[in-house]
């Protein structure tokens, strides 16, 4: 009887373990476990070199020496980044591999986020596409580390306003720069015409 006891209590114990598994509501989406836990590195992507891309964060800190100050924009190199493209918004997760730190810093990513750039009412062109050409235009080749920090579409001319800053600049205020980007078709490259 004792032992019969034993047995009934441990199968009692088994059930409920059993059954104490977390309930989702109705309409909840489930947890997704491969999501990352913590806000991860955002920014433009300004350059890119193989399979590596440079971003760059617009929120800047005041940081300051012999009471003068300057901005500091974050920036990091970030290796095994196969396809994003200059003048995408990003967020980068790193595999949590040691970062090297000088400035701008480079990491490994282990995950990016890819935001959809807006392309708006009356536009030929994306944002993306705008801060690229703003960037490949000869005086946006003059900014060694390129800060995007607002970007406009004019309708009524056709034309794209680009502002951005060289976050590398040794004048003290790092001038805003403003750049203007006709709002034309993008040209097929001659791989995707043949392949039509």
């Amino acid at each position: 009887m004792a032992s019969r006891n034993i047995v009934l209590m441990l199968l009692i114990i088994l059930i409920l373990t059993g059954c104490s598994q977390q309930v989702q509501k109705e309409g909840e989406q489930p947890p997704r476990t491969d999501a990352p836990r913590e806000k991860g590195f955002t920014g433009y992507v300004v350059d890119r070199k193989e399979k590596s891309i440079l971003v760059v964060n617009p929120e800047h800190e005041e940081i300051g020496t012999n009471g003068e100050t300057s901005r500091y924009y974050p920036a990091k190199w970030f290796s095994n980044v196969p396809d994003s493209q200059i003048g995408t918004y990003v967020e980068v997760w790193t595999d949590g591999s040691p970062e090297v730190e000088p400035y701008p810093g480079r990491a490994r990513a282990e995950s990016i986020a890819e935001y959809a750039a807006a392309t708006p009412d009356g536009a030929k062109i994306s944002e993306a596409d705008a801060i690229r050409g703003g960037i490949y235009l000869s005086d946006g080749k003059e900014i060694s580390l390129p800060v995007i920090e607002d970007v406009e579409f004019h309708p009524d001319t056709g034309i794209w306003t680009v502002r951005m800053r060289d976050a590398m600049s040794a004048d003290g205020n790092q001038a805003q720069i403003e750049l203007e980007v006709r709002d034309v078709e993008p040209v097929e490259s001659v791989q995707e015409q043949k392949s039509e």
